[in-house]
């Protein structure tokens, strides 16, 4: 999964992010590919951990200081996230305990699944209006 154009939300700041966590997957895709996913996934999930509270709470600060109409309901889409991400945690955590490489690997699939489908929605539908708000305020 590639950054291209079309994601662009038109916002440096924003885009920028959005970049970053691409790049990151892309990193799980090929660790997954090279079998290498049980060495990366921790440093992924940490990413993942830290890129959501950072990521959501400037959008949200920004939702909040230019009195966003939909703010309630973008927060809500990722509190949606944080939830699902939590529970991909807890699986790694029981996974770790049980030594089990498979369940890795099926887990770090999962993730990167779980992160694709959930980024691409989420900028296509949910950052994308923000986007255009921002942008109308200028």
């Amino acid at each position: 999964m590639q950054w291209n154009d079309s994601l662009s939300v038109g916002f440096d700041k924003i885009d920028a992010e959005h970049k970053e966590l691409f790049k990151m997957i892309q990193e799980l895709v090929d660790a997954i590919h090279q079998h290498t996913c049980k060495y990366k996934i921790d440093d992924i999930i940490k990413f993942m951990e830290d890129y959501a509270n950072n990521h959501f709470a400037m959008e949200e600060k920004y939702m909040k200081e230019l009195e966003y109409l939909e703010y309630g309901l973008h927060k809500a889409e990722h509190e949606k996230f944080r939830i699902t991400f939590s529970g991909l945690k807890r699986e790694l955590k029981n996974i770790k305990i049980s030594g089990s490489f498979a369940g890795s690997y099926e887990l770090s699939v999962a993730t990167g699944q779980m992160l694709v489908d959930w980024l691409l929605d989420h900028i296509a539908k949910v950052d994308k209006k923000f986007a255009d708000f921002l942008n109308e305020k200028g």
